[in-house]
């Protein structure tokens, strides 16, 4: 009889299980990174299309009025303004939510919940952290005046009118004191709107949207903080006080600079300034410039087209690259 020689069954060794698996591991870390920053890469272009898009809506506007929209305008009633954003609804693919805006009432009404509540993808950053608190009825009946005590969420809104540079900034650039004068941009000004031909400094060298990323989420460096100027009735701890509604008319900048703290420079009533700090932009999103990018900022110019700023940038540079008239010359930024 011939005997069958048995077949040897080999396995994996505990060593070798544990070597794959170190194999895997190390690939996963080394292409994470990878993948994250592709996610990032996509993200920043479609916040750069969503500026875009606002940025030919802004030009379709003075196409229609002889001017760009001021960051806020009285329509119907001169009592009550709306900010820039409800006004280039029509222009954004928006019109019947224009239509159904009630201008003969304030933008936080009840009236105006059914429009004001939408939430518009071309007014959202999609590096903004996903989860946004709602905020507290202080916040709401502070910024209503004690008209609302209930907590409509309103739509959110990651990108302001790039309105002024404040006495503050301008100092804090090294630049000549204009006391209690703020240095206009294309959008703050009002009670109609800025010609292109008003542009003396340019569209190619003028900035009229920017970041605000994150409201109304108050934002210190890269990470969620409490407000500085706590001590106000108009400002919770957790949130920023203006702008994190794309109605609110005060979504715009004026900006000050500011420091690591979130602290920004302030400008007194007799011109006199107090300097805390040297950062122009990504510090606080508290009425400040502010993303989520990593190294800058997302603008739209007076010309229709989008620039990434670097963090980086003069001081001096920024102001100029706001100020419609001022007359510096800034070269390439």
């Amino acid at each position: 009889m011939v005997k069958l020689s048995e077949r040897k069954l080999r396995g994996f060794t505990l060593i070798e299980l544990l070597v794959v698996i170190a194999i895997i591991a190390i690939l996963v870390a080394l292409l994470l990174p990878a993948v994250q920053q592709a996610r990032e890469a996509a993200r920043r272009t479609q916040c750069k299309n969503n500026l875009k898009q606002l940025g030919l809506a802004l030009h379709n506007y003075e196409s229609t009025y002889g001017m760009f929209p001021p960051s806020r305008i009285n329509l119907s009633n001169p009592t009550f303004q709306i900010s820039w954003n409800t006004m280039i609804l029509p222009y954004i693919e928006q019109d019947n939510a224009y239509r159904q805006y009630n201008t003969n009432v304030n933008w936080f009404n009840v009236v105006n919940d059914p429009v004001t509540t939408i939430q518009l993808p071309a007014f959202l950053c999609p590096s903004t952290p996903g989860s946004r608190p709602v905020p507290t009825v202080t916040l709401y009946t502070a910024l209503s005046g004690g008209a609302r005590t209930d907590q409509p969420l309103w739509g959110y809104n990651d990108y302001g009118s790039i309105n002024a540079v404040r006495n503050a900034f301008i100092v804090m650039a090294g630049l000549p004191s204009i006391g209690t004068k703020d240095a206009m941009g294309a959008m703050g000004r009002g009670p109609g709107g800025t010609k292109i031909r008003d542009i003396t400094d340019g569209t190619s060298n003028t900035l009229l949207l920017g970041e605000g990323a994150g409201r109304p989420r108050q934002y210190i460096g890269r990470q969620p903080g409490l407000n500085p100027r706590v001590g106000n009735v108009a400002f919770d701890t957790q949130y920023t006080a203006d702008g994190w509604g794309w109605a609110d008319i005060n979504n715009g900048f004026s900006i000050d600079g500011a420091n690591s703290a979130g602290l920004q420079n302030d400008t007194s009533s007799s011109g006199a300034t107090t300097i805390v700090g040297r950062c122009t932009m990504n510090c606080t999103n508290d009425s400040e410039l502010y993303s989520f990018h990593t190294g800058g900022i997302q603008t739209v110019l007076a010309d229709g087209s989008v620039r990434f700023l670097s963090e980086n940038m003069s001081a001096a540079v920024l102001a100029g690259a706001i100020t419609l008239q001022g007359g510096e010359v800034i070269g390439e930024f």
